[in-house]
Formats: C-alpha cells, sequence, structure tokens
C-alpha cells in the first residue's frame, strides 16, 4: 500500500463539509450549529512498539529503523476502521543492541499495551524477546532479523521484512568463489546472526571446493592478535567476517597492520560507513566487499521517493535496512485494515493474508512469517556492494 507521503488530515475532511453547509442553499451560521456532532468521525489512537537498538554498537541502524518508524507512522496516521480513525503513537526503545536487554524491553512494550512491535534490530535480540512477545500474542515485525532459525521455532507471531540468511550466506559464499578464492577464512563473533551467516558462508565455499579457516571472535572485541596470527598463517584468499562493522573495521585494520594482503568481505553487518572510522581510515576497508540481507534499492519501485523524505526529515541518507522497517509497520497497518481490527489476536492471522505494495514492492508472507518473493527467491536477489572513497556502493 505504497502512498504518497501525505497525511490524511481530518481536518480537511471538515473544512470541506462546512464549505458543503456554508455554500448550498445559503445556509445560515445557527443551521451549522445545529450540526449533528455524531457525523464527525470518531479518531482514537492506536500504540506500536519500536523495539531497536538507538545506543552501543549499532546505533547508527538503530537511528535508521526509529527515524524511518517516525515517517511510516506520519504516512499511515489516519487510516480508517469502520468509520473509525486511527492515528499511530509510537513507544521507542532501545535495547543497546544486547541480547540480555531484549526481553526487559520487550516486557516493557507489552506493558505499555503495545498492539503490534516492529523489531527487534539484531536476531539473537529477537530470540530473547519473542518468547515474551509470543506469550502477550504480540506480533513482531523485524526488518532487519534475518537469522534463518527465527522463522523456524514454531512462532506464530514473528514476520519480516527482509531475507534470510541461509539465502545472503549462500550468496557470500558463491561470490567468493567467482572471485577465484580457493582458500577462505570465515570468522563471526558467536552471536546468533554472525554464527548462522558464517555457517552457510563455510558451507558453500566448501561444497564449491574451498578450503575454509573458521575463526571467532566475540562482540565487543578490540584485540584480534591471536585471529591475526592464525589467518596470516593460513594465506587466504579472502577473509569473511560475518559479525558487525566495529569488529569487522577492527579486525581488517590488524590485518592491514600484519601485511595481510587479501580481498575482505562481509555481511549485511558490516554495511556501515562508520566501517571506516573503526578500521583506522577508510583506506584500509578500501575495496572491501558486503552482500545485503533485502532486495536492491535500485529495483524498489518507492525507493527514490522514500530516501528523500527520509534526508528531508532527518538530513541524513537512509541507512540499512531504513525502508524493511517502513514497510514493517505499513504492512501492520495493512493487517489491522484487513482484519477490521486493531487488537494483537486478530492482526496476527491477517499478516499471513496480506498482500502489501510497499517501498520495496509487493511484499506478502508464507505460513512461516517469512517475507515471500514472487516466482521464489535464488542468490540473484542478494544486492552486491564494494567499499570505495569512504561508503558502500552498489555493484549489483
Amino acid at each position: 500500500m505504497w502512498r504518497e507521503r501525505t497525511r490524511k488530515l481530518l481536518v480537511f475532511g471538515l473544512v470541506i463539509a462546512m464549505v458543503a453547509m456554508l455554500g448550498i442553499g445559503g445556509c445560515a451560521a445557527d443551521e451549522v450549529e445545529d450540526e449533528d456532532p455524531n457525523d464527525v468521525a470518531a479518531t482514537e489512537t492506536v500504540k506500536i512498539g519500536v523495539h531497536t537498538s538507538l545506543t552501543g554498537g549499532l546505533a547508527d541502524y538503530g537511528f535508521a529503523a526509529s527515524e524511518a518508524l517516525k515517517l511510516a507512522a506520519e504516512d499511515f496516521s489516519g487510516f480508517e476502521i469502520d468509520g473509525v480513525v486511527y492515528n499511530i503513537e509510537l513507544s521507542i526503545k532501545d535495547d543497546k543492541g544486547e541480547p540480555a536487554e531484549a526481553p526487559i524491553v520487550a516486557q516493557q512494550l507489552v506493558d505499555e499495551g503495545v498492539v503490534a512491535v516492529i523489531g527487534t534490530l539484531t536476531s539473537g535480540a529477537a530470540n530473547a524477546a519473542l518468547p515474551i512477545y509470543q506469550a502477550a500474542g504480540i506480533p513482531l515485525v523485524s526488518g532487519s532479523a534475518t537469522a534463518p532459525d527465527l522463522t523456524e521455532q514454531g512462532y506464530d507471531n514473528f514476520f519480516r521484512t527482509c531475507l534470510r540468511d541461509d539465502l545472503q550466506g549462500a550468496a557470500l559464499g558463491e561470490w567468493a568463489l567467482e572471485l577465484g578464492a580457493e582458500n577462505i577464512v570465515v570468522m563471526d563473533d558467536r552471536g546468533d546472526y554472525a554464527v548462522a551467516l558464517g555457517n552457510e558462508v563455510q558451507e558453500t565455499a566448501e561444497a564449491g571446493g574451498a578450503d575454509v579457516l573458521r575463526q571467532e571472535g566475540q562482540e565487543g572485541d578490540v584485540d584480534f592478535s591471536a585471529q591475526v596470527n592464525n589467518i596470516s598463517a593460513f594465506g587466504p584468499d579472502a577473509v569473511i567476517f560475518t559479525g558487525y562493522h566495529r569488529e569487522a573495521g577492527l579486525l581488517f585494520k590488524q590485518l592491514v597492520e600484519a601485511g595481510v594482503d587479501t580481498q575482505f568481505m562481509g555481511g549485511d553487518g558490516i554495511k556501515s560507513d562508520l566501517i571506516g572510522e573503526g578500521a583506522g581510515g577508510a583506506e584500509n576497508v578500501e575495496g572491501a566487499l558486503c552482500t545485503f540481507g533485502g532486495f536492491a534499492q535500485e529495483g524498489m519501485p518507492g525507493y527514490a521517493e522514500f530516501a528523500a523524505n527520509f534526508e528531508a526529515a532527518t538530513g541524513e541518507t537512509a541507512g540499512p535496512y531504513a525502508e524493511n522497517n517502513y514497510d514493517a509497520l505499513g504492512a501492520v497497518v495493512e493487517a489491522m485494515q484487513y482484519a477490521g481490527s486493531t487488537d494483537p489476536a486478530d492482526i496476527i492471522p491477517a499478516m499471513f493474508e496480506i498482500e502489501y505494495e510497499g517501498v520495496q514492492g509487493t511484499l506478502t508472507f508464507d505460513e512461516n512469517g517469512d517475507v515471500s518473493v514472487p516466482g521464489g527467491a535464488g542468490t540473484e536477489l542478494i544486492p552486491r556492494f564494494e567499499y570505495t572513497g569512504g561508503t558502500w556502493v552498489f555493484i549489483e
């Protein structure tokens, strides 16, 4: 339900009504005063939670998500169900990028009585928070939690508007093989997202005949000297880091300083322009490659308008998964209208039935809550980017 960025203003409707009353038949002011107040549409507020990460190492991703959702709340406010006009109130909560904080945030939103939650930002937070949202019967719609197992654990309330990491991991492994890499390092940060993505990369690379050295670090680590020694001795053609940009930048910096000449690669977790800062300068990341767990923005029918609106509202370019979060809220509104209800118990089954026209195109959800792609989903759907001149540039 992609729409021009404009509100459905109730005031506009009232003005038209006044013009009609005053202009047709010369209605007097006292006749206007006698107008039945029941003719004015009732207005109510529906509260939707935003479970994201506004502080910590993923604050730039959280900023993109929260600001996109503020835009969406503006754009979709004023939707109507059975003669009642609903405006959206967001309750935005920060889990600090820590899975241990996610259940606390989830319980806060449940206690506030939200009818749906957009989030979480990460797969680890989703795994930690989902039992609470499931028990409360509240739909959770993520624009960026990509771990495959999230939709394979029997939850009936979880949906996502991004692609899964089994698809992205296969695409990343295939890309390394296309580049001629025979010795490949795959390194994760032990988090749910990084391990799942790394497993898929490793499986694809080994199936293609490559030798793979698996390494692991820890989110928050700053010293990777042990891993750097192992990687240097292995002599890799490519080093693929499947965690987030903060640790990726530090790892790549330390590999450069150790004289390791290799192709740096990663998944969507490293796709932040801030990676250059963590790497001690953009030059240490120049030419790095990454995939992304969503559709190519260049093929999205509504992306240009969305990106322009985002920049006009924030002064910043739309960051990773901003459009996915916008569409997550749009899909929830579509489900409420489809169900004719703002009750979470009605929203959840409606999510499986809707066909939503969003920024990314036509979105539906399969029986597990994964976003469905017309014609099936192959690795060719995964876009590729190169870090050049201090920013990530789409290449195909």
